[in-house]
């Protein structure tokens, strides 16, 4: 069963005396941050906090994030390292087409033959396109998500159909 938490953001270090955390957004749309009141946080050792949001600002290539109650660098130093989530059913809205990663990963790989290829491990983001790394019996492929490739992708029904171009796999 999945985890029905998206990681949103990741927190690097505290930042300054006050309690302040800088934070890494791992959202395609980081202003989300702005309109975030509560978060879940998932610490380094797997236990889960939920938090206030105080005060939200981005700061070069990150943002420095204050939490009601944080207020020192001591106590906000026990987050060093912890993941920023949200629930499913706050996620951003994509645009047709789009997916995130976690609906992607684990769906099962077909081609338009109907043979099963394999399970997506994982999604890498190349300059050109992402590629699905895919799980066969017999090692892995990566698999470019192309559209001259990549014929359907069905979160729901866990399924991607793909063209098997030759020389892919």
């Amino acid at each position: 069963m999945r985890d029905n938490r998206v990681n949103i953001g990741f927190i690097r270090k505290p930042h300054g005396l006050r309690g302040y955390v800088r934070v890494e957004a791992l959202s395609d749309s980081p202003d989300r941050f702005r309109n975030i009141e509560r978060i879940g946080v998932e610490l380094s050792d797997g236990s889960r906090e939920y938090l206030k949001i105080e005060s939200c600002r981005p700061e070069g290539n990150s943002w420095l994030m204050k939490f009601l109650e944080v207020d020192t660098s001591e106590k906000a130093e026990r987050f060093r390292s912890a993941y920023i989530q949200v629930s499913e059913e706050d996620i951003a809205t994509l645009p047709d087409d789009s997916y995130y990663v976690f609906e992607i990963e684990g769906c099962s790989v077909f081609s338009t033959e109907g043979e099963l290829i394999g399970i997506v491990k994982e999604v890498i983001s190349m300059p050109a396109n992402d590629v699905l790394v895919v799980r066969m019996s017999k090692g892995e492929a990566m698999i470019p998500v192309a559209k001259n490739i990549i014929v359907e992708i069905n979160p729901e029904d866990s399924k991607i159909i793909i063209n098997l171009i030759p020389g892919l796999i």
